[in-house]
């Protein structure tokens, strides 16, 4: 990327696991456990993409065919607790660069995400970010819907006009939480979801962190375009 400055300063919330993360084996790991532990067979990668969702629970219950039963959800819960517990977050190549040329440029950055506010901390000063970010929010209670979590972050961090301010996410639920909150979204490839259904969300959809940054910025750094106008890119590769 260029260090053009720009025309004017955004600020960019990102999304952890599956977008600053690369973490999908991981996660095709722990619920394929999950499954297991209740008598379900394991999901591969491309049945995980296909069916994912939010929240949580809903997903195992498309994974199972039927409903997860109240005695079964504690027995997913510890399961894939232990199993986040027990890796090293795996960090997206060049997010670093990426995260710093964000700053360079004279933008601001934040984190949310539904993984547990404490294991979220500690992943982030894991792979050296924290320094990066002007607030980060993980899930304080259970079941905390996205849109609910970004309200809430974004009042915390007192930005007045939401116009300069764009998720970066992975999923249609990223691009829906936006929504609903009043901000843009820039959703890339690269994550839990597959293009196709990505494209559904109504959202710029990009193909590297690094295009969807410069989507992200170029959004405010000329006129106001519809999100129909834009098309995928993948020109950071």
């Amino acid at each position: 990327m260029s260090s053009d400055a720009p025309a004017s300063a955004v600020h960019i919330v990102w999304d952890w696991n599956g977008t600053l993360l690369d973490d999908l084996a991981d996660m095709v790991e722990a619920v394929s456990a999950c499954q297991q532990a209740i008598g379900e067979l394991p999901v591969d990668v491309a049945t995980y993409r296909r069916e994912h969702c939010l929240p949580g629970r809903a997903f195992h219950d498309r994974l199972c065919g039927r409903p997860v039963t109240d005695a079964e959800w504690p027995t997913v819960n510890r399961t894939f607790a232990e199993h986040m517990a027990a890796r090293k977050p795996p960090l997206r190549a060049g997010a670093a660069p990426l995260l710093e040329w964000v700053l360079a440029q004279g933008h601001t950055q934040s984190l949310l995400s539904l993984t547990d506010d404490a294991r979220l901390r500690r992943e982030v000063a894991q792979t050296g970010l924290t320094r990066f970010f002007e607030r980060i929010d993980g899930r304080y209670e259970p079941g905390t819907a996205k849109a609910t979590a970004l309200e809430q972050h974004l009042r915390a961090l007192g930005i007045r006009d939401r116009r300069s301010v764009v998720l970066i996410g992975d999923t249609r639920d990223d691009a829906g939480a936006a929504r609903a909150c009043g901000i843009r979204a820039v959703l890339h490839s690269g994550g839990f979801e597959p293009p196709e259904h990505l494209r559904t969300a109504g959202a710029p959809l990009a193909h590297s962190l690094d295009a969807a940054v410069r989507l992200a910025v170029d959004r405010f750094a000329r006129p106001r375009q519809s999100a129909s106008s834009y098309k995928e890119t993948g020109h950071c590769r």
